[in-house]
Order: C-alpha cells, then sequence, then structure tokens
C-alpha cells in the first residue's frame, strides 16, 4: 500500500488504520469510539490506536522480513512511533524523568530508542533472574536495569497495552533487591498500581532457555548428520576431516545452522566449508531461474563474521527477503560466537541492501535523534 497520510487537514479515520493492518495475519482489530484496539495473539495483549493521532502510516518490512505497518503518531508536542506486526508491537520507551519523582536527571546510556514488547518481556524476566541469583549482586546495574524495564513498561500502557507479565516479573526482581537500589521515589501512576494489583494475582515462571543456549552440542556430530539434511545442506569435501572441523568450531549442531540460517526461506539452500584453522565460508541460494538470491557468508576467526556478498533479483525484490537474509545471518552469528557482522560492499548497485531498522519515516527518525542528543 502506498504511504497514508493527511488530507485536507483531517487526520487518518479508525478504518484507514484498519485497512492498513489488513496484511498483518492473526491480527483482530475492532473500532470503539475512534479508537482501533488490536489484539496481538502472540503475545496476548491488545494495542489501542487513537486514530485522531495518527498522521500517517505505511507498510514496511521487519527486520526479520516480516511485514509490519509503521505508524506516525502525534500531537501538539511531536511525533513518536507504533510499528505492529503479526506478532509484536514496537513503541517508544519514555524517559526516566516520566517515571522518576526527583528534580535530579537520570540517564540510562545505553537505553534503546524503540523496544518490542517481547524484548520487554525478556528483559523483565532476565534482570527479574538476575536480581534472584544468591551472591552480591552489582546493584548500579541492577537497579538502572529495572529503571529501564520500568519506562518500557509505561510507555506500553501509554499505547493501550497491558503488560501484566512484565510488571509481576519487573515486582519480584524489585522484591529481591529490598529496596536496596540507589533510585529516587517512582511517581505516582494509576495504570501501573492497576497493574501491580493484576500482577500480584499472576505467577511467572521462567521461559525455557534451552532454545537459545550457544552450546547446543555438537561434541557427537557425525557424518550421517549431515547427510540427514542433504540436498538442503551440502558440504564440502564431507569426511572425517570435516567433521573434525566442524566440531572444533561449530558450537551447534547441523541441524540446528540449517534451522537458523534458513529460517523462512523456502527451498533455499546452503553449501558449506572448513578449513582445519577455523575459518570457513557459506553459500545460500534460493530459488533458480529468473527468481535467484544468492547469500554468502566467510570467517577466519571468531572474530566476524562477513557477508561478502547479495545479490537478490528483480523478481524478488520489495519481498523482505534481504531483512530476512540478515535476520538469520545475526542470529547465526550469536549462536556461533562471533562478536561482530560485518558487509563487504563493493559495486554501487550490485547488493540490494536495505534499511533494516526502525523507524523509516523521516521525520520520526529526525525526531527520535533530536530526543537522544
Amino acid at each position: 500500500m502506498a504511504e497514508n497520510s493527511t488530507h485536507g487537514g483531517h487526520l487518518m479515520e479508525a478504518a484507514d488504520v484498519v485497512q492498513a493492518l489488513e496484511g498483518l495475519r492473526g491480527l483482530r482489530a475492532v473500532v470503539t469510539a475512534g479508537r482501533v484496539c488490536v489484539y496481538v495473539p502472540s503475545i496476548d495483549d491488545t494495542v489501542r490506536i487513537d486514530a485522531a493521532k495518527v498522521r500517517r502510516c505505511k507498510r514496511i518490512w521487519a527486520p526479520s522480513g516480516d511485514p509490519a505497518v509503521e505508524f506516525v503518531m502525534g500531537d501538539e508536542e511531536g511525533v513518536w512511533p507504533l510499528i505492529i506486526t503479526s506478532d509484536d508491537v514496537v513503541y517508544q520507551p519514555v524517559d526516566t524523568g516520566a517515571v522518576l519523582d526527583s528534580h535530579i536527571e537520570y540517564r540510562i546510556t545505553n537505553a534503546p530508542h524503540i523496544v518490542a514488547y517481547t524484548e520487554m518481556e525478556r528483559a523483565a524476566e532476565e534482570v527479574a533472574l538476575t536480581c534472584e541469583q544468591p551472591g552480591p549482586i552489582e546493584l548500579d546495574g541492577a537497579g538502572a536495569t529495572l529503571l529501564l524495564v520500568r519506562c518500557f513498561i509505561v510507555a506500553a500502557t501509554l499505547a493501550g497495552l497491558r503488560p501484566v507479565r512484565s510488571v509481576a516479573w519487573w515486582l519480584r526482581g524489585w522484591a529481591a533487591l529490598e529496596g536496596d537500589v540507589l533510585l529516587p521515589r517512582f511517581r505516582a501512576d494509576s495504570a501501573w498500581d492497576e497493574l501491580v494489583h493484576e500482577a500480584s494475582q499472576l505467577t511467572v515462571t521462567a521461559s525455557a532457555q534451552g532454545e537459545d543456549d550457544v552450546a547446543t552440542g555438537a561434541a557427537d556430530v557425525a557424518i550421517t548428520d549431515f547427510h540427514q539434511l542433504e540436498p538442503t545442506l551440502t558440504c564440502v569435501a564431507l569426511d572425517d576431516e570435516f567433521v573434525s572441523c566442524w566440531r572444533a568450531s561449530m558450537p551447534i549442531t547441523p541441524t540446528r545452522f540449517v534451522e537458523t540460517l534458513l529460517n523462512g526461506l523456502d527451498a533455499a539452500r546452503a553449501d558449506v566449508a572448513l578449513y582445519p584453522g577455523g575459518g570457513g565460508n557459506v553459500d545460500v541460494l534460493l530459488g533458480d531461474g529468473n527468481a535467484q538470491a544468492l547469500l554468502q557468508l566467510s570467517w577466519s576467526d571468531k572474530v566476524a563474521l562477513h557477508v561478502d556478498e547479495i545479490r537478490i533479483a528483480n523478481a524478488l525484490a520489495h519481498t523482505g527477503l534481504f531483512q530476512r537474509m540478515m535476520f538469520n545471518t545475526e542470529r547465526l552469528a550469536t549462536l556461533l560466537g562471533f562478536a561482530q557482522v560485518t558487509i563487504l560492499a563493493s559495486g554501487v548497485g550490485a547488493y540490494a541492501f536495505a534499511a533494516m531498522g526502525y523507524p523509516r519515516d523521516p521525520e520520526l527518525y529526525q525526531a527520535i535523534r533530536h530526543r537522544r542528543h
């Protein structure tokens, strides 16, 4: 869809907001008194969009390559982003000044300019579990993280969300520290108080961590494990030496490797070469004929995973494929223990590089940049 914007001085109607969301699967949107209430099943929460504050919206691609809608929300004081995908809601955290009742400014230097609902929940759980660990705790860091998570939660309530689970985790972390945090009082907040009441009746349990554990076990990898993945995964010179190199340099199984690198890339295949010194390279090929895409990765150590080349044919352009490839590459780099991902780009026009981050709207980008400085 083309970008929707104001016309004749009138903001978008609720029906326009609903129409913009039609391409996102699984969402349920209803209109109530000018507000569009959008239930997102994957997070079991509802975002409430005030149509009178929507300046414009545009369909974009999320970093994962999935479709998303970016709303430019605004009033007389400025603009802010609200991004909705099929399984998440992304928004702008509030400043610490909106949370703390203090004349002293508190800044969290590594605070993100936007946060996803799922990231908020993960951060709340992680800080709570950290605070509950036995032994000494770095109180300054724990207190700053609790403050940051509270900024996430309060911002979520301003979008009409009710992140009860995140509040439950936050309360666990705060209770574990027994108030031993050098922070001023928090501002009175009726929405927070309501969530605290709901959270007090909720029991949260730690999510399974095994899926994201880097060391998923490759010590018992054998040649048969690679044969079972053919032709999706092919290995250059597959023999005992190749398997030995895999065990020595790859902390995950071949199955996990394929699931991560080719996630969401139907009919894609990967060719892998490993070298005794710890280096290697991977070629990912998608499609045939005129609908082809190529991703080439290489590494010589565990410092950086290099993206040597990306080619995406015109038939596959503007489908979110680039974002999906890069999303998978970053996830794979994390699992393999690389410190960074680098892109070796040369030849202007030969590569389908695209903006991956949020927000995409120029006015939003400038507003957030100005706010952070």
